[in-house]
């Protein structure tokens, strides 16, 4: 996956041929009904035209480029210990589990075969295994995964293309790949990441820094401020508070107020100032505490947890970043992070 945005050309559709690995052309007959269409456009794969330098040939979701809207494309920033990577395995867990359809959202898997690889490499192993997933390591960005989300209260609010990058804490210090950070420029919300342990270190906030100071428009985008393994601080005033209130909400008032508090408890940390730049500098911005495990690891046994895992709060986020960049839509939603 990459940022290109692509004008749809239905000349040709590919799929990728599950024996092979490799794509082929994807033929439509003429003959064929509704269902039958929609069902093998789920499996359908664009080329990207945009197949020079950094980007050799590569293929996107047909529906990643045939909606009415442009995509929203989401970027995860922290330290690499941050917790981002269980966190995103959380949240998408959650969403898979209970669903959005309570707040006027409908979730789906933007690509099948993506989905399906994020959901059994880090989804599954860490709700259903305990298992601790390895951190991410690559060159400044990845796709991870994508999703499609329609607001089910909007009859004129198209299907929307989700989908999330993660950059890497230390990849973002390595000016020789400045060039990839143009990327910056297409992304519409973030979610920035901080766990205690970062609050106590004296150069964590260094990937919060190296995203915000290559991001132009900044009063144009949206973002979270996300207190991540806020299980660490469970007893500590007023992160305690919030990781009671297991039930997301939509309410701006209660998304104000819980900013606020977090709000609060970073400032008052001798590191916690370098957190605060989105809220600061970003157009519409939120915090909240969330943690994905509710435990830590075993001493014993570093790669599983302790105790079965508990995510608490993990859907807040995305909530508020549906919110704030236009998927969900009316007069309440707009309100979210003003």
């Amino acid at each position: 996956m990459c940022l290109s945005r692509v004008a749809l050309d239905t000349g040709q559709l590919w799929v990728l041929d599950g024996k092979t690995g490799m794509h082929r052309p994807l033929d439509l007959p003429s003959g064929i009904n509704p269902d039958q269409k929609r069902r093998r456009l789920r499996l359908a794969k664009v080329r990207c035209p945009n197949q020079i330098g950094e980007y050799p040939e590569h293929y996107l979701p047909y529906h990643y480029v045939d909606q009415a809207e442009e995509p929203v494309v989401i970027a995860m920033v922290g330290a690499s210990a941050s917790g981002k990577t269980h966190l995103l395995a959380a949240m998408i867990g959650k969403i898979h589990e209970q669903g959005l359809r309570g707040f006027g959202l409908s979730v789906s898997p933007l690509d099948i075969a993506e989905y399906e690889h994020f959901t059994s490499t880090h989804v599954r192993p860490f709700l259903m295994g305990n298992a601790v997933l390895l951190r991410t390591n690559h060159d400044v960005w990845e796709f991870v995964i994508g999703l499609t989300v329609e607001d089910t209260d909007d009859a004129d609010s198209p299907p929307r293309a989700v989908v999330f990058f993660d950059i890497s804490g230390d990849g973002m210090s390595v000016t020789s790949h400045i060039a990839k950070h143009a990327f910056f420029d297409v992304v519409d919300g973030f979610i920035f990441v901080v766990s205690p342990e970062d609050l106590e270190r004296d150069d964590s906030a260094a990937a919060f820094s190296a995203v915000l100071d290559l991001v132009k428009d900044k009063e144009d985008k949206a973002a979270v401020v996300v207190l991540a393994k806020a299980d660490q601080c469970r007893f500590d005033y007023p992160v305690d508070r919030w990781l009671r209130e297991e039930e997301p909400t939509l309410d701006p008032a209660r998304i104000r107020e819980e900013s606020r508090d977090i709000y609060s408890y970073i400032v008052g940390k001798d590191k916690g100032a370098g957190y605060l730049r989105p809220w600061t500098e970003v157009g519409r911005v939120a915090l909240h505490a969330a943690s994905a495990t509710g435990a830590p690891s075993s001493d014993d046994d570093t790669s599983r947890y302790a105790r079965p895992v508990r995510p608490r709060r993990t859907v807040q986020p995305f909530l508020s970043l549906m919110a704030m960049t236009g998927v969900k839509k009316g007069a309440e939603a707009g309100k979210v992070g003003d």
